[in-house]
């Protein structure tokens, strides 16, 4: 364990942390995805989500309690062995450094084409990678504290953004409802799942080491768990009922698009800023808590005693990968719903469910 891993974290900053990942990549981006594959009923998609994901919010936790003093990295060599547990690391690391080059390309991404469109890629890929380096190397304490600060921008941007544009409501986009079944439906809440939920894994290399107390930690997470999805579900509503489910679907940025029609007398007009403020905020935190579970995790598997010794060096490595992480959007949009849900179902589910099978065989072999 590294110094750096003793500092603790308060119980709000966790609930702040685990809020802003939880709704990272919904509050802009997933609510197309999930009204390609239920359309109309994506709605009901994320509704299914909240009860689902709250299975895997206590998987992690428990798993978490039963290793107070260790990240998820170190329990995968305890309980796996040194080198079945840390090849398994090694795919877990290359996951959280794979998925934060690919946050970075979302960003750059989504500028270009909709603000900045002659501005050089590696020039924003740049200065966001800049930003997340500088926030690891400060260290866990600043990060919690800043999720802190963030958590009020996203909930009061947010909130104003969905209500200035409630009066665009049509409640006959809902109709009709389970037009195709059920099918879709959980096809979409599994596309839900895959970046809200799941990823959430990775905060085991937070919690439980980073925080005071154990059970009252926990608690936090799931209240953060709750509010994120929460804002995952009024964005897919909000889309579907405003947008259509048409629209949404074919909509690269449907949140975005949906901010767009924000028109209430003269002076509220053009305020999708506000749900790009909020995007920013979630996706820098997301971005920065996967390249901090890939830093200390490698630190952790190369028995480094800190993790900021290599994080300027894997974040130029990020930097080269985040101009290459998708080759194109056709290219990005198979990943996100091909290959992406099995790869981290096998992370988060999977693995987690091994983790705490053989902790159970090995209690049982004890007390025998």
């Amino acid at each position: 364990m590294s110094d750096l891993n003793k500092t603790k974290i308060s119980n709000h900053q966790l609930m702040a942390i685990t809020t802003a990942f939880i709704c990272g990549a919904s509050t802009i981006i997933i609510s197309s995805s999930a009204a390609s594959l239920a359309e109309r009923d994506a709605w009901i998609s994320a509704i299914i989500s909240i009860p689902v994901g709250a299975i895997f919010i206590w998987m992690n936790t428990y798993l978490g309690k039963l290793y107070p003093d260790k990240t998820y990295v170190e329990v995968m060599q305890l309980l796996l062995g040194k080198w079945l547990g840390g090849l398994i690391a090694v795919n877990f690391i290359l996951m959280c450094l794979t998925g934060t080059s690919e946050f970075v390309w979302y960003v750059s991404d989504f500028l270009t084409t909709q603000f900045m469109p002659e501005t050089p890629v590696y020039i924003i890929n740049l200065l966001f990678i800049i930003a997340v380096v500088i926030a690891l190397l400060y260290g866990i304490e600043a990060i919690a504290r800043a999720s802190e600060m963030f958590f009020y921008v996203i909930i009061v941007m947010f909130t104003f953004s969905m209500l200035f544009v409630s009066p665009k409501v049509d409640m006959d986009n809902m109709l009709p409802i389970l037009e195709k079944g059920m099918t879709p439906v959980l096809k979409g809440s599994l596309q839900l799942l895959s970046f809200t939920v799941l990823p959430g894994i990775i905060l085991n290399m937070v919690y439980p080491v980073n925080v005071k107390v154990i059970k009252a930690a926990k608690k936090s997470m799931f209240k953060g768990y709750l509010v994120g999805m929460t804002i995952t579900f009024v964005s897919v509503m909000m889309c579907n009922l405003v947008l259509g489910s048409t629209m949404t679907s074919i909509s690269r940025f449907p949140v975005f698009l949906l901010s767009k029609e924000i028109d209430i007398g003269i002076i509220f007009t053009r305020l999708e800023a506000l749900i790009v403020i909020v995007w920013l905020l979630t996706i820098f935190n997301n971005t920065v808590f996967f390249f901090y579970g890939g830093a200390l995790g490698l630190a952790q598997l190369l028995k480094l005693k800190q993790h900021q010794k290599i994080v300027l060096p894997l974040g130029l490595i990020i930097f080269v990968l985040s101009d290459t992480a998708y080759k194109d959007v056709i290219y990005e949009l198979t990943w996100d719903t091909e290959v992406w849900p099995p790869y981290i179902i096998s992370l988060s589910i999977v693995l987690p469910v091994l983790l705490l099978l053989v902790t159970f065989v090995k209690k049982l072999l004890a007390k025998k």
